[in-house]
């Protein structure tokens, strides 16, 4: 280590910190005798043995531990400055200790050593009359407490017998009302007793008077109760009757609204196909007017007459299936109104009938409507509408004759 990095090195500046500490007043009154004289003595054998070390010969490690040794028990004095744990002296003994073992390995001259044995002793003199005098101004302080204590204590020795004796008083005043509160409190529950038994009688008249009330009450209202239920079954009865009558023309509209739907399914078939019958039934009569027009006209072409005369002859058929259709559809709207009209009036009909009757006539109806085919016969329909050959061909005659 070089003489420049030696004595720039932090552990002259961590000797100076321990020197200002222990130098506090504050800090000699608050640590022992015996600590004390242990801190000063490390502080002076470090000191002493930094200043003979040869910095050529020392390791920058050593002088390193020992400056941080040095450190952690200036902390711990520090702490125990705040807090006046005892704790941290013991830390900062056991960092000192440490210290001085890592000093003893510094290299020193043999011959030199400045180390003033008496002057230590002369320091320690006058570091325990510093102590001593510091002990006295605490007792000092302690004896002026003490004094002071003493007055207050006789001040509040006085003021509790003061106390005392007003408690004895209060508790003479306390005796005496408590008398008092015995003979008033006698008085009170004896005149109490009585207007408690008097009330008693008073309130058990009311309740047997008003329980009389009540069961005359009761009774009346039971009868007009029973009347009343008995009003309430008759006009039950006469709803379930009208209730009853209600739900057969229910029954009587679920059963025809099917009849209706089919009859008006078969009205618009019926109306649809009678007005194809009338556009073909015009195609063909307009076809059939142009054609005898043309008969009385100069230049007349039978191969254009032909030709009209079949396709009106053609058009005949599809007029002629149409006008089938609609009457057929006319006819199955007809059945389903019918069938419509007797299902929803057979119930007020036999309504006034007996049951078995009522049964007998309903069972018919299922016989008529429900299964059977009978009235779809007008089905089998021949076909003649239409307009045959022999009809076109005598068509065709007539037309020649007219033109000769």
């Amino acid at each position: 280590m070089t003489s420049e990095s030696f004595t720039n090195h932090n552990i002259f500046d961590r000797l100076n910190s321990l020197k200002e500490i222990l130098g506090n007043d504050d800090v000699k009154d608050k640590i022992d005798l015996e600590k004390l004289s242990f801190f000063q003595t490390v502080f002076s054998y470090i000191n002493q043995r930094v200043k003979l070390t040869i910095p050529d010969l020392v390791q920058q490690a050593e002088l390193d531990a020992l400056s941080n040794e040095l450190n952690a028990g200036i902390t711990q004095i520090n702490s125990f400055s705040g807090s006046n744990n005892v704790g941290h002296l013991t830390n900062a003994v056991n960092n000192f200790n440490t210290a001085i073992n890592r000093i003893k390995g510094f290299p020193i001259p043999v011959a030199k050593a400045d180390f003033n044995f008496s002057r230590k002793i002369s320091e320690f003199e006058k570091t325990a009359t510093s102590k001593y005098n510091s002990l006295e101004k605490q007792k000092e302080k302690l004896e002026n407490s003490i004094s002071e204590f003493e007055k207050d204590l006789v001040n509040k020795e006085a003021e509790i017998q003061r106390l005392l004796k007003l408690i004895e008083s209060k508790e003479i005043e306390i005796q005496n009302l408590s008398s008092t509160f015995r003979t008033d409190f006698d008085n009170i529950k004896t005149t109490h007793n009585q207007s408690f038994q008097n009330d008693k009688t008073t309130f058990r008249n009311e309740i047997d008077t008003i329980k009389e009330l009540f069961r005359e009450d009761s009774d009346q209202l039971k009868s007009s109760i029973n009347t009343d239920t008995s009003n309430l079954v008759t006009k039950l009865e006469t709803k379930y009757t009208e209730a009853k009558k209600l739900v057969n023309l229910i029954g009587n509209v679920g059963v025809t609204g099917n009849y209706q739907n089919i009859a008006n399914s078969h009205k618009s078939s019926a109306n649809f196909w009678r007005f194809m019958a009338i556009v073909f039934m015009s195609v063909f009569s307009g076809l059939l007017v142009w054609t005898i027009i043309d008969l009385s006209a100069e230049g007349f072409d039978w191969t254009k007459s032909l030709i009209r005369l079949f396709a009106a002859a053609a058009l005949s058929y599809p007029a002629t299936y149409a006008a089938r259709e609609s009457s057929k559809h006319r006819k199955l709207e007809t059945i389903n109104r019918n069938a419509e009209l007797e299902l929803a009036s057979i119930n007020p009909f036999i309504e006034g009938l007996a049951d078995d009757k009522k049964q007998i006539i309903k069972e018919k109806l299922v016989e008529k409507y429900f299964g059977n085919n009978k009235n779809n016969d007008f089905l089998d329909l021949k076909d003649t509408e239409g307009l045959s050959i022999p009809a076109i061909e005598k068509l065709l005659n007539a037309v020649a004759k007219l033109k000769g």
